[in-house]
């Protein structure tokens, strides 16, 4: 198979994204701690999501007050956020800061910013990479006029399931995602009931 342009490849990813009716991920997420400019520690997280946007998201790992945590977001029931954690139970409205991130995690969200930054970008040929055991299509470029100035997107060759996602800037590393596992289950809005 042929690898495909920088811009094949990101077309691709949108109809997958279009396509794809339900899946659940984990990924791991790291951002960087401006005071010492590394990455901070790992967070891991499971969503699972059906479209058009029903979602739930569970905390794998991120401190020993959220592990556990199950957040779900099912407008047709009520357009707040419900999280719980055990007996624990809280109710957020969608623009609380504290839950601002949730919606930034379905691939929807994370296709229409990859786009928004790819727009213009002097992109690098596409590579055929390894991660881990998955075999992937790296493709590298520059946003202009955008505090993310280098975007490391890797999808897998398969079926273009995002592996590895790198923003950053000129100080380095801003974000990282690393998806560690997929399914496509057949989910039902039963399984995003609150």
């Amino acid at each position: 198979m042929q690898t495909p342009t920088p811009q094949q490849l990101m077309q691709q990813f949108a109809q997958k994204v279009a396509r794809t009716r339900a899946y659940r991920y984990t990924w791991e997420f790291q951002e960087r701690d401006e005071p010492t400019g590394k990455l901070g520690a790992k967070q891991i997280y499971t969503l699972e999501f059906l479209q058009p946007h029903y979602r739930k998201m569970t905390i794998v790992q991120r401190d020993a007050f959220s592990n556990g945590a199950v957040l779900t977001h099912n407008p047709d029931l009520d357009t707040k956020v419900h999280a719980r954690k055990g007996f624990i139970r809280r109710v957020y409205e969608r623009n609380d800061p504290e839950v601002a991130r949730f919606f930034e995690t379905d691939l929807g969200y994370i296709l229409k910013d990859l786009q928004r930054l790819f727009r213009g970008a002097k992109a690098e040929p596409v590579k055929s990479v390894q991660q881990g055991q998955r075999n992937g299509y790296q493709l590298v470029f520059a946003s202009p006029k955008d505090p993310v100035q280098r975007v490391s997107l890797t999808l897998e060759r398969a079926d273009l399931m995002p592996l590895r996602i790198e923003y950053a800037d000129a100080k380095g590393t801003r974000s990282l995602r690393v998806y560690t596992e997929y399914a496509f289950p057949n989910l039902t809005k039963d399984d995003f009931t609150i």
